[in-house]
């Protein structure tokens, strides 16, 4: 219950603060277990972001997850690292921690890059990947996803 307390006081937190612009982000993917490749869960993964800056974005996740077939509501505050490396393709590293909701109900935390390819000024294409452990399992899973970032 305290976990899920403080995840909903960081998206109060996240949302009273003014946005300098809507910054929102929609992936969809796979995710399975680290050691065995061989079934694919699906995956889908968006979060609003406070832009810091160009670089930097702070924000809320939220989306659906199924794990063993067992499907599940993450909810996560979330870190966004453009790499100042590149122009029009940007390498970026992210990281989410937060609560799995549903009947199998635990922490989780993830951490992940990928690459930010620019579509014009307000868009970007994204091909992201990364590792998510599950607290109450004690499992590492692989994801790998792909959506679009829009920034006005």
């Amino acid at each position: 219950m305290k976990r899920i307390l403080t995840a909903i006081l960081l998206t109060l937190v996240f949302s009273a603060l003014p946005a300098n612009a809507f910054t929102m982000d929609v992936q969809a993917g796979v995710v399975n277990h680290a050691s065995e490749i061989t079934t694919f869960n699906l995956n889908i993964y968006g979060h609003l972001w406070y832009r810091i800056d160009q670089m930097l974005f702070v924000g809320v996740g939220s989306g659906y997850q199924e794990i063993d077939n067992v499907g599940l509501v993450p909810v996560s505050g979330a870190l966004w690292i453009r790499l100042p490396i590149g122009s029009q393709i940007l390498p970026v590293a992210t990281g989410d921690i937060g609560y799995l909701i549903g009947s199998d109900h635990q922490l989780f935390w993830k951490v992940g890059g990928g690459l930010d390819i620019k579509n014009g000024d307000y868009s970007s294409i994204l091909v992201m990947g990364g590792y998510e452990f599950l607290d109450h399992v004690g499992k590492g899973y692989v994801y790998l996803q792909a959506g679009i970032l829009v920034e006005i």
